[in-house]
């Protein structure tokens, strides 16, 4: 009976709880809105939560994160509205500019107007939101750009992460909106010298059938003639020779080639003489232009002038140079001293190679009694035009003693050719020799009624005044008669032999130029391009790959001053040998020297095509070092096979030179040479190689690449590659100095090289067309962020509607089953009570 009791009892007991249970745990769920609050409840609904949260929350995070990447590129639109803002006032007031009607004055006002909207964009690219600079890249804790423009920021992106591996950029960089490079633009040169039409300009000396006509200055068109463009002593065309042109450059592909080409000049039917088109056609062939494809698009612009646009975009390699004259040679050199006449097309204030023995007049075809000195005299150290009281030491250098003067003599009172013989003048220099002192001693050696005449661009002129009109020997004009001087200057040493010390005219020269010098630097003007990327080249890029070809055997000859201002001319040899310097030695003879790769660490000889710029720097660091270091030092780094003593001598002869002078490559490819003893550096450079001259039939039969720091090259109106604030800095010179086309100004200085204003309205026409490219890409990244946001958010709301389907609870059906719970629990209560009634009466 007890046992039966007791069994009941713990049944009831036992159901009671269960029935318990359930009742709290639907009571929580109703309360809850879950199926299980804790892990023991149920795992699976609770993994489930887990999962959905995280979910929740890396989308609640990626959202915030592209909330804020959305409000900086917010920012950045802003900053570039008001550079494209500043850009339309900037393109309206050079336009202004361009009007002939303005005022020394007034122009002068316009181009401050642009400097202070120029630096209004360097404010603007300075712009910081929260202390960050928002174009310095991920440099964002300093200015990216000084009050020049230069940049201090990297490149790099910022990025947003918006999810598992999804990194998205939310940054302009300063390197891609003032630095960078649009691929679909075109490369456009120009040449900078006017050309007129010379029949018009001298018609009482070129035209027969107008010859009293009065001369107009019209510019040479491409159906003009040749004649019409080069020129002519008189006014019958059959008699003339053939025109010689020499034409160097590199073509589209970043091949570097030369070209000598005859036209003829003469004609005996106009209707069949050769055009200025045809011209044109011939240096498109020689860049690569076929009857069915043509690469480049030579023409001719309002000016007379020579413009080569590069056919495919996104191309920077195209150069131009070219001269012409009548006379046919294998070596320019030989041409310059000739005193042939000779037609130019590029000029730049660049001091050019001393490399000359002698100079001889040319006689200028439209007035017989001009003869010219084609060279320019300029000063090697600071690049001004002589004057006369310029020392001709500052000009020829310290090797010339004396200048030898010969020709023969000026023309007699009454007009005839004096052909009594004259013996040389030989004129000694010393420090205190000047210009005047040569042009008096020409005067007073050939006598005569001579007339000595040294031009604003250090060109000498020789007028003799006896010389008459043909036609009726007179003293009126055209002076078109016979004229019997001529001169001839030799540069000669100490012990009287001719010396190298004359200097090529800057306008004919192409390579031999010498660095820019500007304080403490040295500037070259060629940016060094990889034809495959058309990126810049860095320390790391080998020559080859710039010049588009492979190197088997190339010399190249250095001509500078080193650190303490002592002439030195070395040589950098690259052959299947390897590469070398050759570096003279006082006593004669030359130091050897191999030019390792300071990065690698076994010692091996360079081979040619794997030369990079960093060797070609340091080669440049240890000449511009030479009469600083031991020349015991040499003799230990000079070697004709690898070895560990010559490296360790030629690193420590680097370490040396690197605390002297820093060579580098500055963000567009040019290299820059940094003095760092003296803040007026008595450094000068120039760098050329050895066939730069040479256009025999050898030379010209197959390209010959070869590199390029500076050159007298064609300027550039157009590249894809941007460079922001010096593109501003060139226009506003140009708008400065009145500069309206190439060639508006005569003298001698770096504006002779600025594109003027007309080609600076389509530069600045590039530039705002680059900004707007930058506000687009910008616009997308904005929209991007957008577009995650709202979807981020989409994302959230399915997640908690399926976390809720998941781990939620339905309500009704929970509150049913609790109800019935509640009943079952009722009911089992009862039945307890009932039982626990009971008594031994009921069992009876």
């Amino acid at each position: 009976m007890r046992i039966t009791d007791g069994n009941r009892y713990n049944q009831i007991n036992y159901y009671q709880n269960a029935l318990q249970n359930k009742l709290n745990t639907a009571n929580n769920q109703i309360a809850s809105g879950l199926k299980a609050e804790y892990g023991y409840q149920n795992s699976q609904v609770n993994n489930q939560n887990l999962k959905y949260g995280f979910e929740s929350n890396t989308l609640d995070q990626a959202h915030d994160v592209a909330q804020s990447a959305y409000t900086s590129t917010l920012n950045t639109d802003k900053a570039l509205t008001e550079l494209s803002s500043t850009m339309e006032q900037f393109k309206t007031k050079l336009i202004q500019a361009a009007s002939d009607a303005h005022s020394t004055t007034s122009r002068q006002a316009i181009a401050l107007d642009l400097q202070k909207l120029k630096e209004h964009m360097i404010n603007v690219a300075n712009t910081s939101v929260g202390g960050e600079y928002i174009f310095g890249g991920s440099k964002v804790d300093r200015p990216p750009f000084d009050q020049a423009g230069n940049y201090y920021g990297n490149n790099e992106n910022l990025n947003a992460l918006i999810g598992s591996n999804n990194l998205i950029p939310y940054n302009v960089s300063g390197q891609n909106l003032f630095l960078g490079k649009d691929v679909d633009r075109q490369k456009i040169i120009t040449a900078n010298i006017k050309k007129l039409n010379q029949s018009k300009l001298h018609p009482d000396i070129m035209d027969a059938y107008n010859r009293t006509q009065n001369p107009q200055e019209v510019y040479i068109n491409a159906q003009d003639t040749l004649r019409d463009l080069i020129g002519d002593t008189d006014n019958d065309p059959r008699n003339d020779k053939p025109e010689i042109f020499y034409l160097q450059g590199v073509r589209p592909d970043g091949s570097a080639f030369k070209a000598k080409f005859a036209l003829d000049k003469g004609y005996n039917n106009k209707d069949d003489a050769t055009r200025v088109q045809d011209l044109l056609d011939q240096i498109g062939k020689a860049y690569g232009n076929t009857s069915t494809n043509q690469v480049v698009q030579v023409s001719l612009n309002a000016w007379g002038e020579i413009e080569i646009r590069d056919l495919t975009p996104g191309r920077a390699t195209l150069d131009f140079h070219m001269i012409s004259s009548d006379k046919n040679v294998d070596n320019l050199n030989d041409l310059f001293a000739s005193g042939a006449r000779v037609s130019t097309y590029v000029k730049s204030a660049f001091v050019a190679n001393r490399s000359l023995e002698s100079l001889q007049s040319t006689l200028y075809p439209y007035d017989h009694r001009m003869h010219d000195i084609k060279s320019a005299f300029i000063t090697t150290d600071d690049n001004t035009p002589a004057t006369r009281n310029t020392p001709l030491k500052d000009i020829l250098g310290p090797s010339v003693a004396s200048l030898k003067i010969e020709g023969t003599r000026p023309n007699t009172p009454d007009g005839r050719v004096d052909e009594t013989p004259l013996e040389p003048l030989i004129l000694a220099i010393t420090p205190n020799t000047t210009m005047q002192d040569l042009m008096d001693g020409i005067k007073s050696h050939f006598g005569g009624k001579l007339d000595v005449e040294l031009s604003n661009d250090g060109h000498l002129r020789i007028v003799d005044n006896n010389v008459r009109n043909k036609a009726h020997d007179s003293n009126k004009p055209p002076f078109d008669g016979p004229s019997g001087f001529s001169l001839k200057i030799t540069s000669l040493d100490a012990k009287g032999a001719p010396t190298e010390a004359l200097p090529l005219d800057y306008a004919d020269t192409y390579k031999q130029t010498y660095f820019s010098r500007q304080g403490a630097y040295l500037h070259s003007n060629v940016s060094q391009i990889v034809p495959k990327s058309m990126d810049y080249a860095t320390g790391a890029s080998t020559l080859a790959s710039v010049m588009g070809a492979k190197i088997t055997q190339q010399d190249y000859t250095m001509v500078l001053k080193d650190d303490n201002g002592v002439d030195i001319t070395a040589q950098l040899h690259l052959s299947p040998g390897g590469a070398f310097l050759d570096l003279p030695k006082k006593e004669g003879g030359v130091y050897h020297i191999p030019l390792y790769n300071r990065d690698d660490k076994t010692p091996s000889l360079t081979k040619p095509n794997d030369f990079t710029y960093r060797q070609l720097m340091d080669a440049m660091s240890l000449a511009f070092n030479f009469s600083n270091s031991d020349p015991k030092e040499y003799e230990q780094a000079q070697s004709n096979a690898p070895s560990k003593a010559s490296k360790d001598a030629f690193l420590s002869l680097l370490k040396q030179a690197d605390a002297r002078v820093d060579v580098s490559l500055n963000d567009r490819g040019q290299v820059q040479i940094h003095d760092k003893i003296h803040s007026q550096t008595p450094m000068q450079f120039m760098f050329y190689d050895n066939k730069a001259s040479d256009f025999s039939p050898e030379s010209l039969r197959r390209d010959t690449p070869a590199i390029r720091l500076n050159a007298n090259n064609a300027p550039t109106i157009d590249t894809p590659h941007i460079h922001f604030f010096k593109q501003l800095d060139q226009v506003i010179q140009a708008v400065s100095e009145g500069i309206d086309r190439p060639d508006s100004l005569q003298g001698y200085g770096p504006e002779m090289r600025n594109i003027g204003i007309q080609n600076g309205i389509a530069l600045i026409d590039h530039l705002s067309d680059h900004i707007e490219k930058i506000i687009a890409s910008n616009g997308a990244h904005s929209r991007n962020f957008s577009h995650v946001m709202r979807r981020n958010e989409v994302l959230k709301n399915q997640v908690e509607s399926i976390r809720a389907d998941t781990t939620g609870t339905d309500v009704a059906q929970t509150y049913n089953k609790f109800a019935q719970l509640r009943n079952n629990y009722d009911a089992s209560l009862a039945s307890a009570s009932k039982i626990n009634q009971m008594s031994l009466t009921n069992y009876m």
